[in-house]
């Protein structure tokens, strides 16, 4: 008998220490919050949303997006920074991250984050509206000679990538503009309709709608070859000017971030992605899809920051 409640009490215990585990919540148990760092209408804003639609109805999450504009991205950050590190909040940002810490604009490092996936991918290119007597980068540049800061150019952030690229053009089309920019990309392809800028350097996705109507000429785009999703459009490369670079958008979450919380992230990345609704949304948004992952992402971007303030600080922008 006494051998019998050994036993019982052996289960028991057993059972103890098993049931935790096997009633073990995985990740998320609670919503889960997309802070998009720019503000809405944007590209980076379609896609967030995008990303949260294809997480509930792939991955069976509550998603809820925030904007939090302002900053080159800074707000943004601070908002995902400021959390704890534990996944529920994830932040929707882009290539403009590196250029705003080696301008000093955002007051974080790399290492605050770690960059999960990076999705997609676009060129800039030099925009006008179809009124516009321009029709190559090369007659607008020679305007510009001809009259220096004589076009109200603007496009998304100060500083950032299309600033970075708008800059190159200057250096190696030998004129000189200003700079407008707005805290959306959506409001550049907005302003330049509107007439409160002349030209803009822009990812063609955030005028994509007035693109297609013919509302918008595009004069350059900055991609190796002509581009399958804009054929008519001819690269600067072609036109004389070596402007070949892209813009990414991607995700991150706190440095800090349990693997458990990670690695489920980036299973339900992985079923978005798998969905036709995502390559879909892809084509018609005209989008590349590099798909670095946590160390291929890592790693490009310590790169692009290296490179970015080498750059800068030769061109006298930062010291």
């Amino acid at each position: 008998m006494r051998h019998a409640k050994k036993v019982v009490a052996t289960i028991a215990l057993g059972t103890a220490f098993a049931f935790p585990a096997a009633q073990a919540a995985e990740f998320p148990e609670k919503p889960v919050t997309l802070v998009v760092w720019s503000g809405a209408g944007g590209a980076l804003d379609v896609y967030g949303r995008k990303l949260a639609e294809l997480l509930e109805k792939q991955a069976g999450w509550t998603v809820k997006v925030e904007n939090r504009p302002g900053g080159t991205g800074a707000v943004g950050m601070s908002a995902v920074l400021t959390q704890p590190a534990d996944g529920y909040n994830i932040l929707v940002h882009t290539g403009a991250l590196t250029f705003g810490i080696a301008q000093g604009l955002i007051p974080f490092k790399l290492e605050d984050l770690r960059f999960l996936r990076a999705m997609q991918s676009e060129p800039s290119s030099l925009a006008v509206r179809a009124d516009s007597p321009f029709q190559s980068a090369e007659e607008f540049i020679a305007h510009m000679k001809a009259n220096p800061n004589g076009l109200r150019i603007g496009g998304h952030a100060p500083g950032g990538f299309h600033q970075y690229m708008l800059y190159q053009l200057m250096q190696q089309g030998e004129f000189e503009s200003g700079w407008i920019p707005h805290d959306a990309s959506g409001k550049v392809a907005l302003a330049l309709m509107g007439g409160h800028i002349d030209a803009a350097m822009m990812t063609p996705s955030s005028g994509l709608a007035q693109v297609e109507a013919g509302q918008i000429r595009l004069l350059g785009i900055s991609t190796e070859e002509r581009s399958d999703y804009f054929p008519d459009t001819p690269t600067f490369k072609e036109q004389g000017y070596d402007l070949v670079d892209e813009i990414w958008r991607g995700i991150a979450v706190k440095a800090g971030t349990p693997d458990e919380a990670v690695n489920a992230i980036q299973k339900a990345i992985d079923k978005v992605t798998a969905s036709p609704e995502w390559q879909t949304f892809q084509a018609d948004q005209k989008q590349e899809s590099p798909d670095w992952q946590e160390d291929e992402f890592t790693a490009n971007v310590g790169r692009q920051l290296d490179s970015q303030a080498a750059f800068l600080k030769a061109a006298g922008i930062t010291q």
